[in-house]
């Protein structure tokens, strides 16, 4: 039974644990009484059934793919709150489409959205959902005529909204590996509500009329990854315990949906500013029920040893992936950037090796780490556990507002030029295997030329 289905029942109280916070609020009215249809509210200004109906009214639209509308018309059937709702965005209404980025499965570019996303409320004179929008300043019309920019700003158009588009490489080709990213992080965003969590927006799907690539539209994060922003979290000590707190609640959520995330890394979480850090990047997540595939793809020094040997994403390897963050946030550089990403690191890291830990870092801190990074899987914490530990850390620091600025002679680290922290297939397993057995039988692995001491990360200096 769905929560919705309870909106006539007897059980507005005391409702029972099989229902989250936000599904006994909506049961519990908290939201108020819709003054159209007198059910209860799904979020604050929303009624899930009034809205539905509103959406169906206007299902003239096609992507001019089947199966692409019924995701989007689902979601605007069943959405609870604005966070849920995701549409069809002709591609002609995004301007100022700009390069920003490539990753190892996708491109993203920045874009101005004309029509904004959906806020809260409808809008009785328009007959429609309001909508946001912002006055589009003198440095948007500059971008519209940089040479490199697709679709640019006419200049009658006086308003528009600041997005992401993003586009999985060869999508026009392969529309289910587009579709089960989109459609695991739309569990996903359905799980942190029901979590009391955050994530980041996704507003809608479109299609480039050339190349026939399909386009996520999402939520622009200004302040870009926490791998660009690692030196600011060494030095400030609530950023790093704040972010942490809400990585590891979104991935609770993320767990708690039955997905696993496959490639978790530091690249892949977004800051909205500097307190409030978000998991993106859905494209390898898979269910934690049929994990089964024997491919291993990811940034190296963040997939887990058993996983590197041929064995299963699950959660423990996601909290592996956790833990080398955590390392990342006391360092301010990147794991291993001074070796290369090859064959050799990973065997050390199927030994044991570890990046080596930074002086002065809270006692706590480094055990929870280890935890986190053991080689057994069984022997990790979960994110249930990781969000009350890092509850209590950053209450310690929440009072500490005064951002700490780099320190002008901190070394400019560089990245050894066979690094890679781009998402790529790791395709040696077998391999990989063969030898640490061949290793475990107390054979010498001298003749595959690894020396371990290369692949402890020194704590200061560099390649």
């Amino acid at each position: 039974m769905y929560v919705y289905d309870l909106y006539n029942s007897n059980l507005l109280k005391n409702i029972s644990n099989e229902y989250s916070e936000y599904e006994k609020n909506i049961i519990n009215q908290t939201y108020g009484l819709c003054s159209d249809c007198k059910e209860p509210k799904t979020f604050w200004g929303w009624c899930k059934s009034c809205n539905s109906k509103r959406f169906q009214m206007a299902f003239q639209w096609t992507s001019g793919n089947g199966i692409i509308d019924k995701i989007i018309k689902d979601s605007q059937l069943t959405a609870r709150n604005k966070r849920e709702v995701i549409e069809w965005i002709p591609y002609d209404r995004l301007k100022n489409i700009q390069f920003h980025a490539r990753g190892g499965f996708s491109t993203v570019y920045l874009a101005i959205w004309l029509d904004g996303r959906i806020r809260t409320y409808w809008n009785n004179e328009t007959n429609q959902l309001d909508r946001k929008v912002f006055k589009l300043n003198e440095e948007d019309f500059k971008n519209a005529r940089n040479k490199e920019t697709r679709s640019p700003l006419q200049k009658n158009e006086k308003t528009g909204f600041h997005v992401v588009l993003k586009c999985l490489n060869n999508s026009s080709n392969d529309t289910e590996g587009f579709l089960n990213e989109w459609k695991n992080y739309l569990k996903f965003i359905y799980s942190t509500m029901n979590n009391n969590c955050d994530s980041i927006r996704l507003y809608g799907i479109t299609q480039d009329p050339v190349t026939l690539d399909y386009m996520i539209v999402m939520e622009y994060m200004s302040y870009g990854s926490l791998r660009s922003n690692l030196m600011i979290k060494k030095y400030n000590p609530y950023d790093k315990f704040n972010n942490l707190y809400f990585i590891a609640r979104s991935l609770s959520a993320l767990h708690k949906c039955g997905l696993i995330h496959g490639d978790f890394h530091s690249g892949n979480i977004l800051l909205q500013s500097h307190r409030y850090a978000y998991i993106s990047d859905f494209g390898l997540s898979r269910s934690a029920h049929k994990s089964d595939s024997n491919e291993v793809y990811g940034v190296l020094p963040y997939i887990a040893p058993e996983v590197l040997r041929g064995k299963p994403y699950t959660k423990a390897s996601d909290i592996y992936s956790f833990g080398i963050i955590m390392w990342e946030m006391t360092s301010g550089i990147p794991a291993f950037n001074n070796v290369p990403h090859d064959f050799y690191l990973s065997i050390g890291i199927c030994k044991g090796n570890r990046p080596e830990i930074i002086d002065d870092t809270e006692p706590e801190y480094v055990e929870l780490m280890k935890k986190c990074w053991d080689s057994e899987p069984n022997k990790r914490p979960s994110a249930e556990d990781l969000i009350e530990c890092f509850k209590k850390m950053r209450s310690q620091y929440y009072s500490n507002y005064d951002r700490v600025q780099v320190p002008e002679n901190e070394v400019i680290i560089q990245n050894h030029p066979l690094s890679c922290y781009t998402s790529r297939k790791i395709n040696y397993s077998t391999e990989l295997n063969e030898i640490l057995k061949s290793s475990e039988s107390s054979e010498s692995l001298e003749h595959c030329r690894v020396n371990e001491v290369d692949y402890l990360y020194p704590v200061r200096g560099s390649v």
